[in-house]
């Protein structure tokens, strides 16, 4: 056998004098090296070294030789040198030399195979070190050693281990339950942090199910289902889950979990890291009972403010009311002063109620923009001339500057615009004592057919602060504290005036004008119709062609100071009435003649007004069934408002309202002329009806006023498929009587909604229960009525979220 020297030995210790070169190829080939192993020694991966039969080192691999090539005079003083000789020139290489000295003793006296023996050395290698005595026939013939530099592994098995480690204190001080599980949800392997968790030991979970051990029986389903919607989509999850323990308490936990895969990308199980979040769902529980507890007294709060509006504002419709008329007597100069003294506390007294109304339906989120078309132009005009009388002799100079490039009718909530208005400006009389309040309206900018219209109200008061501006728009706040009580108030004008700007969705700011120290600014998108403003002149003259002739009105009211200023105005407006003090009263009325308008309070003794109005509408053979019913009320609420248009009530009045106010009511319901102006009013709130449905009469209906639809279109989705069960079951039963008053009840709906043809199949279907009996016939036409509401079903749907959409645009 012949070796053959490693590349980068120097030839000068290749030479025959050389130990290693004795030992390898002069050796007779006896003992170990006459083995047949000695080829596979020879090129074998690992470092290979040969003892003799007595101990010495005499032969070794190129590997191994590359272990060892940095120690000084290595191949002289290893090779051929007696064990412990070996064993003491090792010693300084190694860490731990007394234990290694040891280990080769031990090895030499028992020579017993040994095998993975980590040998650590001072340069920070770590060798593998395994030993294989050679015997022939019971005869020592010597040893193999396997040395293998496991350093690099070792390494990377160290630094995998502290990285676990770390991970397992990071885990551990982040309170985080580490478990995994197959994909059964079989627990495999789990953290002491879950251990210490749940309360079980590691011997206790392996093998458990997690979700049978831990989750509530009425949880379990959902946890099943989180757990296969994670395998199936391979996705990882977040949520939160009560479960329990061993000791039998419950704790919610926030878990994470995602899936582990095998080397072919597949999941065979799952991790989950749990947090216990019970003290944090707790509070949130607690939190949760408190919002539901102030929710509920938020809704007894307005149902206290709805009635107590009632209760003051109906006293006070007749107080300012009673000023109106009195105003227009003859008065001496005494009188005259305390009618100004009257109108000025009534004033301050109604808007400081209609301010904590406003800003209660704001918060509530019930106030709804109603957009129609208006002029804008007669808007500011009308609007400056009542702020104009509110001022009086006061030495202040109102100004208006209006552009002349807003010069058509536009689509908005006018009513909210001129509140905004009012409000900016009665914060600028209030604070300005003398000097000037300038309204300008201009153009902003034009998008498609939006206009932007820019409002400015500015004045010479007292100015506002620098470091208070932010306070200013915020409810019951004012920006000095003796703000109150030098000029009163509620500081809840200006934050009234920004909510309702944005709830139509303008913008409201403070901004710097020359000669002005307070100037507010706001912008809100309108809709431009295209259509010209109506010369002054023609509006003079259209209201001066007011005549309500023969006109009848039934008065159904039981308040004495009410009745005395409504009456008081139907006199002064030359129209004739009957009066009904309580409900029986009116329905006597209105089933003996008939009436062209009934004003009706809904408090009423005997009968309130929704019961009134429901009898009015339910008998087509009484006189007054399709006669318009105006409801008084001073709860108008949006509530109040829905259940009144549902039930059949035409239009509502609030209370206190002034004479102006009750005028247009009557103009609409008995002026033959602008009745028949107000039924042609085309659609200019740039909303397009689907035109299955009847688009002329859903535009002559709503007049523009999509809230308004928004209201009835809703209510018929929520409501109609109960009712069209209803009304079968009813047929089912042979009950005919409270059939025909069921169909009489819904048949107004589908008309509300544009399905005015089902509204005349349920006309017909009524006249035929007034005639005929035959329950078959019946059932035929309800079913026939069905099938078309199933069909235009989602359509109404889908017409009442375009609607929706179109409202906050």
């Amino acid at each position: 056998m012949t070796f053959k020297g490693r590349p980068g030995i120097k030839k000068s210790k290749r030479t025959p004098e050389n130990p290693l070169q004795r030992g390898a190829n002069n050796v007779p080939p006896t003992g170990v090296l006459s083995l047949p192993i000695l080829s596979f020694l020879q090129n074998s991966n690992a470092g290979m070294l040969v003892t003799d039969e007595k101990h010495r080192f005499i032969w070794a691999n190129e590997i191994y030789l590359d272990y060892f090539s940095a120690l000084p005079t290595f191949l002289d003083d290893f090779f051929h040198q007696p064990y412990n000789g070996v064993i003491e020139y090792m010693k300084p290489y190694v860490l731990f030399p007394d234990a290694f000295e040891m280990k080769m003793k031990e090895l030499r006296r028992k020579k017993k195979p040994y095998f993975g023996w980590e040998l650590l050395f001072s340069d920070g290698a770590i060798r593998e070190v395994s030993y294989i005595p050679i015997f022939e026939k019971k005869s020592f013939q010597g040893s193999v050693w396997q040395i293998v530099d496991v350093t690099k592994q070792k390494r990377e098995q160290m630094a995998v281990r502290d990285y676990a480690n770390k991970y397992s204190v990071v885990l551990n001080h982040l309170n985080a339950a580490v478990c995994e599980t197959d994909v059964d949800g079989n627990i495999t392997h789990v953290h002491h942090s879950f251990c210490r968790l749940s309360g079980y030991s590691e011997e206790e979970l392996i093998g458990q199910n997690i979700t049978e051990l831990f989750v509530p029986q009425e949880s379990r389903e959902y946890a099943r289902n989180l757990r296969k919607y994670r395998v199936d989509n391979n996705v990882p999850l977040l949520y939160d889950l009560e479960i329990i323990l061993k000791d039998g308490t419950r704790k919610w936990v926030l878990a994470s979990s995602s899936n582990i895969y095998d080397a072919a990308g597949k999941p065979v199980g799952g991790v989950g890291i749990h947090m216990d979040i019970t003290a944090q769902k707790l509070q949130q529980i607690e939190l949760e009972k408190a919002r539901h507890a102030a929710e509920e007294a938020q809704r007894i709060q307005k149902e206290f403010l709805a009635n107590m509006s009632h209760e003051i504002r109906t006293p006070l419709n007749a107080i300012i009311g009673m000023i109106h008329l009195l105003n227009e007597t003859a008065l001496d100069e005494d009188q005259k002063e305390y009618i100004k003294i009257l109108k000025h506390s009534s004033g301050i007294l109604h808007d400081l109620i209609t301010d904590i109304l406003d800003i209660s339906k704001i918060e509530a989120g019930k106030l709804d923009v109603n957009p129609r078309e208006f002029d804008l132009r007669e808007l500011v005009q009308s609007m400056t001339e009542t702020f104009q009388l509110k001022l009086g002799q006061r030495p202040i100079k109102l100004t208006v500057e209006f552009d002349k490039q807003l010069d058509s009718l536009l689509v908005g909530d006018d009513k909210l615009l001129n509140q905004i208005l009012m409000n900016l400006l009665g914060n600028a009389e209030k604070f300005t004592k003398e000097g000037e309040i300038a309204l300008s309206v201009d153009l902003d900018r034009r998008i498609g057919n939006t206009v932007w219209a820019k409002f400015r109200v500015c004045d010479t008061g007292i100015g506002i602060k620098k470091d208070k501006l932010e306070l200013i728009f915020q409810n019951y706040k004012q920006a000095e504290k003796d703000i109150r009580e030098r000029y009163g108030g509620t500081g809840l004008g200006l934050a009234i005036a920004k909510q309702l700007v944005e709830l139509q969705g303008g913008q409201i700011y403070i901004e710097e004008a020359p000669v002005f120290n307070t100037c507010f600014t706001f912008t809100l998108p309108l809709a431009d119709t295209g259509k010209p403003l109506m010369p002054t002149s023609e509006l003079e003259q259209k209201y001066a062609r007011i005549n309500f002739g023969s006109s009848k009105v039934l008065v159904v009211e039981d308040n004495q100071m009410n009745l005395k200023y409504i009456l008081s105005l139907l006199e002064k407006y030359k129209i004739d009435y009957q009066l009904a003090t309580n409900g029986p009263d009116a329905l006597y009325f209105l089933n003996s003649k008939q009436f062209d308008l009934v004003l009706m309070d809904i408090r009423i003794p005997g009968m309130d007004g929704f019961e009134l109005a429901k009898k009015i509408r339910e008998d087509e053979s009484k006189p007054n069934v399709a006669t318009p019913v105006i409801a008084t009320t001073a709860a108008a609420v949006p509530s109040t408002i829905t259940k009144a248009r549902v039930i059949g009530i035409t239009d509502i009045l609030t209370k206190p309202y002034t004479p102006d106010q009750l005028l247009l009511i009557l103009n609409k319901y008995l002026n033959e002329d602008e009745t028949e102006l107000i039924m042609e009013v085309p659609n200019y709130s740039g909303y397009e009806f689907h035109p299955k449905l009847d688009v002329r009469y859903l535009n002559s209906l709503y007049e523009s006023n999509i809230g308004y639809a928004v209201d009835l279109f809703e209510i018929f989705v929520m409501t109609m498929e109960e009712e069209m069960q209803k009304l079968l079951n009813t047929a089912k039963n042979k009950d005919l009587e409270q059939l025909k008053f069921q169909v009489h009840k819904i048949k107004p709906n589908f008309s509300m909604v544009g399905l005015t043809w089902i509204t005349g199949k349920m006309e017909t279907l009524e006249d035929y229960l007034r005639k005929n009996n035959d329950v078959d016939v019946v059932t035929e036409m309800l079913t026939s009525v069905q099938q078309e509401v199933i069909e235009f079903f989602p359509i109404i749907k889908e017409e009442l979220g375009k609607m929706q959409d179109f409202i906050k645009k």
